[in-house]
């Protein structure tokens, strides 16, 4: 990271276009604003980043724990929270688009795009997480939309439903993919250790030595068959299977 981090602060101190005080030091500072100003989109933006670490580590987790359905499931919803992200704290859509001719419509487009295919490949998955949260999260999104091209420009009231609905629906998808990733995470490793403690047993019941491929034959079973990330409720059939 620090060799990333030193490459770009050698460009920066190389190029001549744009002055240090703009790429280093605070907006509202440069704009002679109150320390306050931003603090709701800044809020959004901790949201977006919190649901793409959180999601990241959960889809690790799952891949090292023999789960890889549930970490490609996450690793996409952490794809799709980065493009949303990006979008938030550059204003793709309202400026860097822009300046490719892109109508407004195809602007907004393009940032919902992967969203879109994530719900599409994974609407299986998704069903067996806690979707009603997603979907209050799309709500808000969707209402934000709405109103972004209903409401006449510089309209205060508008404003404020535009981005009170954005902030809603953002709170709402961090939400999300922090208790999903929990679920899958706590799902996976008790699946995991489950599975590492009785294989050896089974395996030696039936006078076959541990062998690694009948072990990964297990798990990749066990992703089929495990929900995604219910957490408590797969747990307590777990516990339930092993009382009876």
């Amino acid at each position: 990271m620090w060799a990333a981090g030193g490459s770009i602060l050698a460009f920066v101190a190389a190029q001549r276009s744009v002055g240090l005080e703009q790429l280093f030091l605070d907006p509202a500072y440069l704009a002679g604003e109150p320390w306050y100003t931003g603090v709701l989109s800044d809020l959004g933006v901790l949201g977006w980043a919190s649901a793409t670490v959180t999601a990241l580590w959960g889809g690790w987790v799952a891949a090292q724990t023999g789960r890889p359905t549930a970490a490609r499931f996450l690793r996409a919803g952490a794809l799709v929270s980065i493009v949303l992200l990006a979008d938030d704290l550059f204003q793709l859509h309202a400026d860097v688009l822009r300046f490719m001719g892109l109508p407004k419509g195809i602007r907004q487009l393009v940032i919902v795009l992967p969203a879109v295919a994530w719900l599409v490949r994974y609407a299986a998955d998704i069903a067996r997480t806690r979707w009603v949260i997603l979907a209050g999260a799309l709500t808000g999104f969707a209402a934000s939309l709405v109103v972004d091209g209903l409401a006449a420009p510089g309209s205060t009231v508008g404003l404020f439903v535009e981005d009170s609905a954005k902030l809603l629906g953002v709170l709402a998808w961090t939400q999300y993919m922090v208790m999903t990733s929990l679920d899958i995470m706590r799902s996976t490793i008790r699946d995991a250790a489950h599975l590492t403690s009785e294989a050896p047993v089974a395996l030696t019941e039936h006078g076959i030595g541990h062998d690694d491929s009948t072990h990964e034959q297990a798990r990749r079973r066990a992703d089929d068959a495990a929900p995604v990330g219910d957490g408590d409720r797969h747990a307590a059939g777990t516990r339930a299977a092993r009382r009876g």
